[in-house]
């Protein structure tokens, strides 16, 4: 018997932002300080069933991804499966895009060389979801084949913004359609309110996992690729 052909549009990898995709760390009002918010019920079991390869890439470095991956459940072999900041600046000093680092800073399309590398991903095959529409056009430009933009906020009265996560299953099962409309490849998710309960709490704040080396380096240089524009 045949196979059936393949589909050479179909979604293959969904690479998924985490702060306003799968968390949100904010103040809700009744609490001082901020906290992680889970904005998905059972993360792990909704990933597992996209029919596709799931990726991670976040501009956080690694303790902080770790912590919060393990506060949605994503732990272990989820976590390996995470590109965080330090893999996006190996990536583009291994790729020789060292001076489109130093111009541009920590964009995300810098780590897609590293994506191909580990984890064998075809770009035009991936859909990448993340809460800034800067970030989704970037990726898109360097080759990501669909990009989603998701709804992300919380209002003074404690209520979050976010989306349905079923809604990316569907454009895994649907993205040879989605990528037949006009213009550029890149979809909005519909804005979806949740009022935070204690499913949603995780009494995680990752101020502590921010103070590591890296992220020392990264704000230095930061400071000092800012003093060079203003010359």
């Amino acid at each position: 018997m045949t196979a059936p052909a393949r589909d050479h549009r179909a979604i293959e990898t969904v690479v998924l932002d985490i702060d306003g995709v799968l968390v949100l760390e904010t103040s809700t009002g009744d609490r001082s300080g901020e906290e992680v918010l889970l904005l998905h019920e059972d993360l792990a079991v909704r990933l597992a069933g996209l029919g596709a390869e799931v990726v991670f890439v976040t501009h956080r470095s690694r303790p902080e991804a770790a912590a919060i991956l393990g506060a949605a459940g994503l732990g272990g072999r989820w976590l390996n499966r995470c590109l965080c900041a330090n893999d996006i600046f190996t990536s583009a000093l291994t790729s020789g895009q060292w001076l489109r680092l130093a111009r541009e800073g920590m964009r995300k399309s810098l780590v897609l060389p590293g994506l191909r590398k580990r984890f064998g991903c075809r770009l035009e095959h991936c859909l990448f979801v993340d809460d800034r529409i800067d970030n989704v056009l970037d990726m898109c430009g360097w080759g990501v084949g669909l990009g989603a933009v998701a709804p992300s906020g919380v209002d003074p009265a404690g209520v979050v913004t976010t989306f349905d996560f079923e809604e990316v299953a569907e454009m895994v099962r649907l993205a040879p359609l989605a990528r037949d409309r006009e213009g550029a490849p890149v979809l909005r998710l519909q804005p979806r309110e949740i009022r935070v309960a204690s499913q949603h709490r995780t009494g995680l704040t990752t101020h502590h996992a921010a103070r590591n080396g890296f992220n020392l380096v990264r704000w230095s240089a930061s400071m000092v690729r800012r003093g060079l524009r203003r010359r």
